[in-house]
């Protein structure tokens, strides 16, 4: 009835959780320390960015095999999320303004690491529990 590659999605989930420990492991500097490491914001700004293409890629991939409504942004694919319960409103919030960062990740070429820092730290906490919920909702839905 549904046709979700989960194989792919897994793929996508394993890879961010790395990204995620890189993420948690390089969040621990204070911010004058990342200020002074090119190195260190350069891993948090691939580690991030590359956490925003999963859930973009995750997402995607749950919208078009359970047949849920087309996205018209990238922040629309976490508003979807929360309308099919894949997930929470607490979660849905922080995603949203992580899917919001983006767009500065990706089009400029000089980011505020103060910025930067600060998002990866609030929401750190739930975007470690975006993989859960996915695996969750395709287990539910497909088993």
């Amino acid at each position: 009835m549904y046709d979700v590659n989960t194989a792919k999605v897994e793929q996508v989930l394993t890879y961010m959780e790395r990204m995620l420990t890189l993420l948690s492991q390089n969040i621990t500097y204070s911010d004058e320390e990342l200020a002074c490491d090119q190195i260190k914001q350069l891993a948090i700004e691939r580690a991030l960015h590359i956490c925003i293409e999963g859930i973009a890629d995750v997402g995607n991939a749950l919208i078009d095999g359970f047949i849920m409504r087309d996205p018209g942004s990238y922040t629309d694919i976490v508003e979807i999320l929360r309308d099919e319960t894949v997930l929470t409103n607490e979660q849905a919030t922080v995603l949203h303004r992580v899917m919001e960062f983006r767009k500065p990740l990706v089009t400029y070429s000089e980011i505020s690491i103060l910025e930067m820092s600060a998002l990866v730290r609030e929401a750190l906490p739930i975007l470690t529990t975006f993989a859960p919920s996915v695996r969750t909702y395709i287990q539910k839905e497909l088993f």
